[in-house]
């Protein structure tokens, strides 16, 4: 690759990471991997889904079994969304997805 497109998109990736935008996202990201809150909800999460993928190896996926480790993934993914600190970092990141679409899209246009 050329070497000042290279020195180019490095500007760039120094531009995007000075927005207020991406340091919000990391400090939502700090905030819900620092919150013994969410890793309690992140671990039941991850438990019910391993339960979920064992009961569906053993049992009819319309079983009593199923429909209640079902249930219970369900739940327990509803929580750790709901979360506060969940739900800010998901519309952070949301919000950083958009702006680096936008920049996407200015740089590349009808080339995608």
């Amino acid at each position: 690759m050329n070497l000042e497109l290279i020195e180019l998109i490095n500007k760039l990736s120094e531009k995007i990471k000075e927005t207020s935008i991406y340091k919000e996202y990391l400090l939502s990201e700090k905030e819900i991997n620092d919150s013994d809150e969410v890793k309690i909800l992140s671990y039941k999460k991850d438990i019910a889904i391993m339960k979920y993928g064992d009961a569906i190896k053993h049992f009819d996926k319309n079983s009593k079994e199923v429909m209640e480790v079902s249930k219970a993934m369900s739940e327990a993914i509803y929580n750790l969304n709901s979360h506060e600190l969940v739900r800010i970092y998901n519309k952070k990141l949301a919000k950083l997805n958009s702006y680096l679409k936008e920049i996407r899209d200015q740089l590349f246009g009808d080339l995608l």
